[in-house]
């Protein structure tokens, strides 16, 4: 992987409060060393509440503010969730239906080790909040470029990620009902699949309240900053709301909530999904039958049915207004959906479109996500960018950033890596 540019911490009285906690726990988690703590559990009390200071407010019910909230409370301290539009809605980021989890991620390492340990969070959790949310249907890359493949595979055998890569032939054998004819060789994740998304936020947002945790629907900006911090922020009707540090996580619109340091930093890009049903009684698109498949060179990447049709996501890259802009399916990219399904699944090409959603997708400018303190307010956070590989990590994302708040952990490579001053206006 890259090697990565250090930076000097912010100086801010949390940075001097977290020193003693910072140097016990620093040198144990390395890059990607995740510390093997079971969901819903902390390995100590974190220092922030012993020391006494008050709450947190999470503005956001996304992949980073729902999980993180979450987290947070089960870490001891007093946590509020706000969303403008409430957990789960059809603007956010997450509003969909599904999203994919696999550990593919080129010379990214520290992704692939994230994703396997969100793996067997997500396990966890479907365990805890007793309902369906992670499903085992393995993840097909086809045609890898060989040098990308060479970088994974090698990445791959150093974490003990399970894999194969699959000849044509035994691609016919095992899945067919695909057409694999311009296919050389695939990549198989089998530790991979899908993941419930709008749902698990719902089921999120009910464990958080149900152990003490209050969700409420308000739109919330950041207020005044002076001397390091910030005292309250601002409700749309103009009314403070005050906590001790403050999480935002506002997934398409944090570019707007920050101008003043993220103008230019997230790049928001329309994507649409499309659900195609099979026929009756036919279950060789479902997941338990057949795998996800990753092929971006073909124009798109398709999911299996996992109760809501067989999911196409053509890729096209325009801008959207996550406030504004409608969100209607495009004529042109429902005609791409049949193009993908007769290259590689031919047996759903007269079946019908059953759904549709419109994501806002923000993406910054190197893909990796911004985890940082306001330069201006050590005790407001920033958390977003997800570029379209957050949602798959919400249960880790939430275990590191509520670790970095309540100074648990902060392991200076990811710091760099997730820091504001890494990233860039989008050129």
């Amino acid at each position: 992987m890259t090697d990565l540019t250090r930076r000097k911490l912010l100086a801010s009285s949390a940075s001097v409060m977290a020193g003693a906690a910072l140097a016990s726990t620093s040198n144990a988690n390395a890059q990607g060393a995740i510390p093997q703590v079971t969901a819903g559990t902390s390995p100590r009390p974190a220092p922030a509440i012993i020391q006494g200071l008050p709450d947190v407010l999470v503005v956001g019910g996304g992949a980073f503010g729902a999980w993180s909230a979450l987290s947070l409370l089960e870490k001891g301290a007093k946590v509020k969730l706000v969303d403008a539009y409430g957990v789960g809605n059809a603007r956010q980021t997450s509003g969909d239906e599904t999203r994919q989890i696999r550990a593919a991620y080129g010379e990214d390492e520290v992704y692939s080790r994230w994703a396997m340990r969100a793996y067997d969070l997500w396990h966890q959790r479907q365990d805890e909040f007793g309902r369906g949310m992670i499903y085992d249907n393995g993840v097909l890359s086809a045609n890898e470029p060989e040098d990308k493949l060479a970088v994974e595979m090698d990445i791959f055998n150093r974490l003990g990620i399970p894999y194969e890569v699959i000849p044509h032939d035994e691609l016919v054998r095992r899945w067919p009902q695909g057409r694999w004819d311009d296919v050389e060789y695939a990549l198989y994740e089998p530790k991979a699949g899908t993941v419930k998304a709008r749902e698990s936020l719902i089921a999120v947002s009910e464990n958080f309240q149900a152990k003490g945790g209050e969700v409420d629907m308000a739109h919330v900006m950041p207020g005044a900053m002076s001397g390091g911090t910030m005292a309250s922020a601002v409700m749309s009707n103009g009314e403070d709301i005050t906590a001790g540090s403050y999480l935002f996580a506002c997934g398409p619109w944090i570019g707007d909530v920050f101008p003043d340091i993220l103008a230019g930093y997230i790049r928001l890009r329309r994507s649409e999904v499309y659900y195609v049903g099979s026929p009756a009684g036919d279950t060789r698109y479902t997941y338990r039958e057949f795998p996800n498949m990753w092929e971006p060179h073909a124009g798109a990447y398709a999911m299996s049915d996992i109760d809501y049709g067989y999911k196409v996501v053509p890729r096209f890259g325009i801008g959207i207004d996550p406030t504004d802009d409608d969100r209607v399916p495009s004529s042109f990219l429902m005609l791409k959906v049949y193009d993908y399904l007769r290259q590689r699944l031919p047996g759903l090409v007269d079946q019908p479109i059953v759904a549709s959603r419109v994501c806002a997708l923000e993406i910054s400018n190197n893909h990796h996500y911004i985890i940082d303190q306001h330069p201006e307010a050590s005790n407001v956070w920033i958390a977003g960018g997800g570029s379209g590989h957050a949602f798959k990590m919400g249960p880790m994302l939430g275990e590191y950033i509520s670790d970095r708040m309540l100074s648990l952990a902060d392991d200076p490579e990811l710091r760099d890596l997730y820091a504001i001053a890494t990233h860039a206006p989008h050129a």
